[in-house]
């Protein structure tokens, strides 16, 4: 697509308050100085890293990409809820992964009640503690039920015979994050962009989250990293929600309009070097192509659509579209994005639905009035059917193995992962982005002189099965979104690193 001047979109990002420290030749120096010269109202944490057990080469191509995938995906959930015993073996794993007081949760003592009063009331601390720190819009892990676990992903090591130490699963931390934000940094592809409803707002959330409690770990002395220094800092950019063209405003209004662009960079000092990794979270509460030209700045998308479709009807929420429909505009526009020859360094990746467990036959969420039960006894329960069954997985399923093919040069266990999808850009069956702009009259959409036909590779990031826990809700009322376990999301930035691993190379 023809793209205009991108400044047209932003107004001015919110970030008077915080300024970039000046990286000085002295590695101590700098670090003294980047301590003492940021406040915590900046959101900003710098900390000297080094990581143990990491490969210098990570970045690097990893031959073995499929056996790594293949051990994740056959991997399962170790749950110790019994009150952790400090003993020598394991006193080590919980102090360079644990705060004091997380270390007391898992002991059994001094254990608070995780909802959303206690959340609040740590939130205004910014603790970044595990149960207790906002995600999106959501506080608190509000379960009955819910209880402190020494949680850890154990992939299926006989899978993995030839894989290289850093695609396993090593501790019950957020070592996987740190590892994906260095990998971004070491590569082309430094913009990771996140696409998509709350769901995607929370993840991104728990990335940023994440590498902040790294950083406050090793702060507090208790982590080393082999990565220097790790300064993280989030942004946020106004979108100019009057865009127009050709003289006709065409951004619809509405609660769920894009206004806003969170964006957290981070920086990997290196002695003197420096390098960098942004990812960005866009507001997309169902298929929006009048947005889909603020993506032109992302090297890797993550896109999702399905909470806001009707999950017996398909129906979008918002405008009525099915969701197979939109799915098929959203994979026509980031086949559209990888396949663009001005711009190289792309790469496209779906997201699966996460499970939801809301006492209904399929567990997805139905309206209150649906409900036999008063709603003050509902719970979030185990679903009754696989989640690879839902409706929105199932409808991304269909779409899928309509207009896409998988990589008949990948192993076959592990092709699923990799889809080669062939579109026709200026389809007008459904809402792609090349319709929504003719049908609008605007100037700027696909030149009409380039083949409309065109087939670019989408990865599927999978990571369903690491959450299907009800449990792991924010709220009984709530059995969409999953509150804060530093591990559980560690486990699906872990599986992303694993799946862009051979990908994530200079072009």
């Amino acid at each position: 697509c023809t793209v205009r001047d991108m400044t047209a979109y932003f107004i001015v990002p919110k970030q008077a308050t915080r300024k970039r420290p000046f990286v000085i030749i002295s590695f101590l120096f700098t670090t003294l100085f980047l301590y003492r010269s940021i406040s915590h109202e900046t959101n900003q944490l710098i900390v000297p890293t080094t990581q143990k057990n990491v490969s210098q080469a990570s970045s690097k191509i990893d031959p073995f990409w499929c056996d790594a995938l293949k051990s994740h995906f056959s991997g399962h959930w170790h749950h110790d809820y019994a009150p952790v015993e400090m003993e020598k073996s394991d006193s080590e794993d919980l102090w360079r992964n644990f705060f004091p007081d997380e270390i007391q949760w898992l002991k059994g003592t001094n254990t608070p009640s995780f909802g959303r009063t206690t959340c609040i009331s740590y939130e205004r601390m910014q603790s970044g503690k595990m149960y207790v720190t906002k995600l999106g819009n959501q506080c608190g892990c509000g379960l009955p039920d819910f209880k402190p676990s020494l949680l850890k992903w154990v992939p299926n090591e006989t899978l993995n015979q030839k894989s290289p130490s850093n695609s396993i699963s090593e501790n019950y931390g957020v070592h996987s994050s740190l590892r994906l934000a260095h990998n971004l940094a070491e590569s082309n592809h430094s913009h990771l962009c996140f696409v998509g409803d709350s769901i995607d707002f929370s993840i991104y959330d728990a990335f940023k989250v994440n590498l902040q409690r790294a950083s406050k770990l090793q702060q507090n002395g208790q982590l080393s990293y082999k990565y220097p220094v790790l300064f993280v800092e989030e942004r946020e950019f106004e979108v100019n929600v009057s865009r127009t063209d050709n003289g006709v405003h065409y951004v619809p209004a509405g609660w769920r309009q894009l206004k806003r662009i969170l964006q957290t960079e981070v920086v990997l000092y290196n002695n003197d070097n420096s390098k960098t990794a942004k990812f960005s979270y866009f507001q997309h509460y169902g298929w929006s192509p009048w947005d889909v030209e603020l993506l032109e700045n992302c090297n890797i998308i993550v896109m999702n659509l399905s909470l806001h479709y009707d999950s017996d009807s398909g129906r979008g929420n918002r405008f009525g579209n099915p969701l197979t429909d939109d799915t098929r505009a959203a994979i026509t526009a980031l086949v559209n994005f990888t396949t663009a020859t001005s711009k190289k360094n792309r790469i496209a990746i779906w997201r699966s639905t996460l499970p939801q467990h809301f006492d209904t036959k399929n567990g997805h969420f139905e309206m209150w009035m649906k409900y036999t039960k008063n709603t003050k006894d509902l719970t979030c329960v185990p679903l009754k059917i696989s989640f690879r069954d839902q409706s929105y997985n199932i409808a991304h399923k269909i779409v899928f193995e309509d207009i896409c093919r998988q990589d008949d040069n990948v192993k076959s266990s592990c092709s699923a992962y990799e889809n080669y999808c062939t579109v026709n850009i200026r389809e007008k069956k459904y809402q792609t982005t090349y319709l929504f702009r003719q049908s609008n009259n605007l100037t700027t959409w696909v030149d009409e002189r380039e083949n409309p036909v065109k087939t670019g590779k989408i990865l599927r990031w999978d990571i369903a099965d690491l959450f299907d826990n009800h449990l792991w809700h924010s709220e009984s009322l709530d059995c969409t979104h999953y509150c804060y376990i530093p591990q559980l999301f560690d486990a699906a930035f872990e599986r992303l690193d694993l799946l862009l691993g051979s990908k994530l190379k200079d072009i």
